[in-house]
């Protein structure tokens, strides 16, 4: 079953169901910030509002209640999450 995400002050849009988190909000093009995308760094994390995660790998960075580390997830429900310093779209690069 396919579920939706919703982006606090941005849109929703539904992610094929075998890509994390981050990687599905890099299809999209919604800037978001990360390093290691394993779950090492936390650089990742993104506010929680509503709806469940399932982790790929053991995170091993701290997450604070109510955050959840997008790089090493994927949804299991429909989510709503915020992004820290709101939603961004990533700038289209063409090459000439």
């Amino acid at each position: 079953m396919a579920h939706i995400v919703k982006i606090l002050e941005g849109f929703s849009f539904i992610p094929r169901k075998e890509l994390t988190l981050l990687e599905a909000l890099e299809q999209e093009n919604v800037e978001v910030d990360y390093q290691c995308r394993e779950g090492f760094c936390g650089s990742c994390q993104v506010t929680l509002i509503d709806g469940e995660v399932a982790y790929t790998t053991d995170p091993i960075a701290f997450i604070p209640e109510g955050k959840i580390l997008a790089c090493c997830c994927q949804l299991k429900s429909d989510l709503t999450i915020e992004i820290p310093g709101g939603c961004k779209m990533k700038k289209n690069e063409f090459k000439s």
